[in-house]
């Protein structure tokens, strides 16, 4: 009895809101973006409206709080280093084995130093290795077997330092601010896409105007060396590389992540005016409109559906009381054919004009008309045995029809509440689509509708399980082609 109350207390609560809410929505007018309302507007019910103008806002703040990414990996820089040094590396082997042919084979000593053969072989090396190398410097150390770490830590220093910063291509056309902060993300190699870590990390935080263009990055280089060393400058400055690039594409996804589901919402109380009359219609004042007639659909669904729960307990009631009254009918039945079996069998025997033999239990009939009274007995009998088939028969098949019946009547309502409520699911979709209700707030309205309807599922009967399930499958459809909309951006 308990469950039944709180269900007609639900019920009467639907219906109330759907009552007042349709009421409005009823008498709400169509006003369209620039019109001047005629009239004041009241909601009836509170509402949570969407504000475009302040939405738009606060997502352009939060775009410029995300800033620029630009894809950054030091390993450049060892890279360029490394190559440094094969070069110094290779011009000494090339040096070595020039000098012993120039010297006949013998070794080389301090004193061919200066000498046309030491001149010749620097001018050989000099055309094979990278233009700019100060042989004049390295070409007594290797002469000598000295080392020339010293001579190439001069040359890596400046390399080493420029390409500390980023280093781009070029830092036009490429969508990064000037005058703003931009976000390094270290990676591991440029060309290839950023993993989820690194894309999940914090980045470091520098000023645009810290990125270097590469031409520039190596006019420092160039510069970094003293006057009279300029040779030796252009040979370090071709050693810089990129070590950066900008990714606006990525900056894009990066902010869309972060403004994704943020929104401005009005809160409006129950009796307050949306829309005051003389005022032009905004943006704003369509969305409260729109999420005005989208509460009164929502009122009216749910009324019908509480509505059709109610059907389905009277259908559950009426089911129980069909199956218990065939319950009766079939042990009555069962009990009138074993008294119809039960009765003791009066076979008539044909009695000829010779009288029954003694002791036989046979008795002649009074008047002497035997052959009318057998014939009358052996009618009576046909007619016994013929109502008690008909009684069988008629009584079984009343009861196989009355069960089949009421199977199909119990399973084409089934199937009409589940049609029923496909085309409300539809309807409702239809109406939202039509208001332009956002797709955070459909999908939430069928989460929701899922949600109270597996709560019904646990504590219903078996009819009105397979109602509610196919109510259940319904709204999960929906919900699912929603998200994949959600998937693809469109609202």
């Amino acid at each position: 009895m308990a469950p039944i109350c709180v269900r007609s207390r639900a019920l009467l609560l639907s219906a109330a809101l759907a009552l007042v809410v349709g009421s409005a929505g009823a008498t709400l007018p169509e006003y369209k973006l620039g019109e001047v309302a005629a009239e004041d507007v009241v909601t009836p019910v509170p509402l949570l409206v969407v504000n475009p103008e302040a939405t738009e806002a606060l997502r352009q703040k939060i775009a410029q709080q995300v800033l620029f990414v630009v894809r950054f990996t030091p390993r450049a820089t060892a890279e360029a280093e490394r190559e440094l040094q094969d070069a110094v590396g290779q011009a000494r082997g090339a040096f070595s084995e020039a000098m012993k042919d120039a010297l006949g084979g013998r070794q080389p000593v301090s004193t061919d130093i200066g000498t046309p053969a030491y001149a010749r072989v620097l001018a050989k090396v000099a055309r094979t290795t990278t233009k700019g190398l100060p042989l004049d410097k390295l070409g007594p150390l290797w002469l000598r077997y000295e080392s020339d770490d010293a001579v190439v830590q001069t040359l890596l220093q400046p390399v080493r330092e420029v390409m500390a910063q980023p280093v781009v291509a070029t830092k036009t056309d490429n969508g990064m601010p000037n005058s703003q902060s931009v976000r390094l993300l270290a990676m591991k190699s440029l060309t290839e896409a950023p993993t989820a870590a690194e894309l999940e990390a914090a980045g470091t935080t520098v000023p645009a105007s810290k990125v270097l263009g590469l031409s520039r990055a190596r006019r420092l280089v160039e510069t970094a060396f003293p006057a009279g060393q300029e040779a030796m400058g252009k040979f370090a400055a071709t050693y810089v590389r990129v070590n950066a690039a900008p990714d606006l594409d990525l900056t894009n996804i990066i902010r869309a992540r972060r403004m994704e589901g943020v929104t401005a919402n009005d809160a409006y109380e129950a009796a307050q005016v949306i829309v005051r009359k003389g005022q032009t219609v905004d943006r704003r004042a369509v969305s409260a409109l729109a999420a005005m007639r989208e509460k009164s659909m929502i009122g009216t669904l749910q009324t019908k559906l509480a509505q059709e729960q109610t059907v389905a307990v009277q259908i559950t009631s009426q089911t129980k009381w069909i199956a218990g009254g065939l319950g009766l009918v079939v042990i009555a039945l069962a009990g009138i054919l074993w008294r119809l079996r039960s009765r003791p069998s009066t076979a008539l025997v044909a009695v000829g004009p010779n009288p029954a033999p003694a002791g036989s239990g046979w008795k002649a009939l009074p008047g002497g008309d035997d052959e009318s009274w057998r014939s009358r007995a052996l009618a009576a009998e046909g007619k016994a045995e013929r109502a008690q088939q008909a009684i069988r028969t008629g009584a079984l098949g009343w009861m196989k029809e009355k069960i089949f019946h009421s199977v199909v009547q119990q399973r084409e309502q089934l199937l009409s509440v589940q049609q029923k409520a496909e085309q409300e699911m539809r309807e409702l979709e239809q109406r939202l689509e039509h208001l332009h209700a956002p797709l955070q707030e459909r999908i939430s309205a069928y989460e929701k509708r899922i949600d109270e309807l597996e709560q019904d599922l646990a504590v219903k009967g078996e009819e009105n399980r397979q109602l509610i399930g196919a109510r259940i499958a319904v709204a999960r459809q929906h919900l699912s082609v929603e998200r994949e909309r959600g998937r693809f951006g469109t609202n």
